[in-house]
């Protein structure tokens, strides 16, 4: 058979062998291909090796005589010294230079290389087993190669693009099935179960910028965020947005760290670990930089659609609560409001309220609705560090791993949250908890939009107390009114069951002051007003009347015990007054059962003062509506 007419078998061999390939495998198109040519050109062997640029070697995909494993073996081998020459396409034995093509040096061997480098895909070695005495012409073996690498690169091409189609087919469902998702638990497990599909030898982890649920039970970590964690791999690629691959020998394993980017930023890491260390091929790297975009999108779009719906959430909330705050509530319903707010968004171990009063320009105190914590001493402590912070730099403070010098401190974050008004800091909202970073900076901004629109309701709240305070308080004594005890008397006629007045007036008050001078009179009405409010309770109303007298109402008293209470002020009054003063007292008491006025109860009381002071004072006079009705009957 001449050689043109085994050219002519050869390109028909090549064309039969490229109608077996299959979009799933090479395999048959190998084997058929060895089988066929060593068929054709009566070979004592034929190997076929294609080039694995992941690992960085050759596979021997095809042989039609197993007796030639040895030699398959040696030219495999990477420690051979012409192995890198047949990857190269190098000569190795004798080459016919101008067509690339090699062949025995020595006439009595029995092999002939034949390099094949297809424009598309790995190379290959056809390494063939000839009698020495038959030889092969330099035109078939250039037939060989010519016809061989343009079979190799259309297989490669039909190979890769079935690959390519079913890869980025599975890219395309991922990115349907994101388009439904709307949270990221889901969308961290899609991500995590689609890689695995696609690399099913591969370990991968998810490394997030977010916080995320610990519990989920999937491969997710936290990227580290530190000095020296900005020379990892892995923070190098969520910083600069670029993959980067690390081989790890000592591990012995390549890892790709791909970054999770979004159109408005990078929200993690897909980790990627290869078992062993190889050269990642340019169009895998391309594949996983379009697979993490996708993802880190679906991220992106998920993170925005929560936040949106936290956002309205979160409006609302703040709608209600000003609606609510603008209600005309006292500061006690304000501060329990506003409490409930904070310990249903962050649930803390303590909250205080610190407010600043008004008469003590840098003094602060809690107020009603702290917890028990700021009345103790290491809370009063904390309150004045995180008070005086905020005062001079009035920004608010927000901790994760709060160490204080008190070694038995027990709280470690914190949110210190001042309410500003008018550029001034009139109060401080303290939120602690026993554990390491237990609020998100998404609890920590909401808080302070709550404090900000609760802050006016604040202050002018207790500007209003304060105000009336004022109002019904007697400046020298600290006393009440004459006018809010006669509110408080009124009210508790229409609800009470019973109650007694007493009258003191300060015997010879204007000799006191001719004496020693007007100065030294209100400093004994001060020091009687001082011994009264130390012999009351709680619920009783002690009050400056006019002048010198001075009152107390004891509500739910018979007339019996306030004439008791009346002689204890005069015992005390008269033993610790300098100088020292007596006192003249009226007691008068109304019950339920009686036909009774606030007018008359005060006309009563002020009439048994009127009889102490003409017995002789210094002395307690009592005056029943018994009494008085029959005063009436004689009249």
């Amino acid at each position: 058979m001449n050689i043109s007419s085994i050219q002519e078998k050869i390109k028909l061999i090549n064309y039969n062998s490229l109608t077996t390939v299959s979009p799933t495998g090479k395999d048959n198109f190998y084997q058929n291909l060895s089988t066929s040519l060593y068929n054709l050109l009566d070979l004592d062997f034929i190997c076929i090796y294609t080039y694995d640029q992941s690992h960085k070697q050759l596979l021997l995909v095809a042989q039609t005589n197993d007796s030639f494993e040895a030699f398959s073996n040696k030219i495999a081998d990477p420690h051979n010294k012409y192995w890198n020459a047949i990857i190269d396409n190098q000569p190795f034995m004798k080459i016919v230079e101008e067509d690339n093509v090699f062949s025995s040096a020595n006439t009595e061997e029995t092999t002939i290389a034949v390099p094949i480098q297809p424009s598309c895909g790995p190379a290959g070695i056809i390494v063939l087993g000839i009698d020495s005495k038959q030889g092969l012409a330099e035109e078939l073996l250039i037939t060989i190669k010519v016809e061989l690498e343009r079979s190799f690169t259309v297989v490669n091409e039909v190979i890769q693009s079935k690959q390519n189609e079913e890869k980025y087919q599975t890219l395309y469902d991922i990115t349907s099935t994101f388009l439904v998702l709307n949270n990221k638990t889901e969308i961290y497990t899609e991500i995590i179960s689609s890689i695995r599909r696609i690399y099913p030898d591969y370990t991968f982890y998810l490394l997030l910028a977010q916080d995320h649920d610990e519990t989920l039970g999937l491969p997710i970590r936290a990227i580290e965020f530190s000095d020296d964690s900005t020379k990892l791999a892995s923070s190098q690629a969520f910083l600069k947005a670029e993959i980067q691959i690390e081989n790890r020998i000592q591990k012995k394993n390549t890892c790709i760290y791909a970054p999770l980017k979004g159109h408005q930023g990078v929200y993690g890491v897909l980790q990627i670990i290869i078992p062993m260390i190889i050269d990642f091929p340019e169009e895998e790297i391309a594949f996983i930089r379009k697979f993490a975009n996708t993802a880190g999108k679906a991220i992106e779009s998920t993170i925005l659609y929560q936040n949106s719906k936290h956002l309205v959430s979160d409006l609302q909330l703040i709608n209600d609560l000003t609606h609510q705050l603008n209600s005309n509530l006292d500061l006690t319903e304000i501060t329990r409001l506003v409490r409930d707010q904070i310990i249903k968004i962050c649930k803390p171990s303590e909250i205080g309220f610190i407010y600043k009063k008004q008469e003590m320009a840098h003094h602060f105190e809690a107020i009603g609705g702290s917890t028990a914590f700021f009345e103790t001493l290491e809370g009063r402590m904390v309150m004045r560090t995180f008070v005086s912070d905020i005062l001079k730099r009035k920004e608010a403070i927000f901790l994760g791993e709060f160490t204080s010098k008190d070694a038995y401190f027990p709280y470690h974050s914190v949110m210190a949250l001042p309410m500003i008004n008018a550029g001034e800091v009139n109060g401080v909202v303290i939120v602690l908890h026993q554990d390491s970073y237990a609020f998100s900076f998404d609890e920590f901004k909401l808080l302070q939009s709550i404090i900000r629109h609760s802050t006016l309701a604040f202050v002018n709240t207790i500007l209003k107390e304060q105000l009336q305070k004022a109002a019904s308080t007697d400046y020298l004594t600290q006393l009440n009114s004459r006018n809010y005890l006669d509110e408080k008397i009124i009210q508790h006629m229409k609800s009470g069951e019973m109650g007694t007045l007493i009258l003191f007036d300060i015997d010879n008050f204007k000799l006191v002051n001719d004496t020693y001078g007007h100065y030294i009179g209100d400093e004994v009405i001060k020091q009687v007003a001082t011994i009264m409010k130390s012999n009351i309770e709680s619920r009783d109303v002690a009050a400056r009347w006019g002048g010198e007298e001075l009152a107390i109402y004891l509500p739910n008293t018979e007339i019996n015990e306030g004439v008791q209470l009346a002689r204890k002020i005069n015992t005390q009054v008269e033993s610790f007054t300098e100088p020292r003063v007596t006192l003249s007292a009226g007691v008068s008491s109304w019950t339920k059962a009686s036909d009774d006025s606030a007018k008359n109860f005060f006309v009563r009381t002020d009439k048994a003062l009127y009889d102490a002071k003409n017995y002789g004072k210094n002395c307690v006079v009592k005056y029943s509506i018994e009494e008085q009705e029959e005063d009436n009957l004689h009249a």
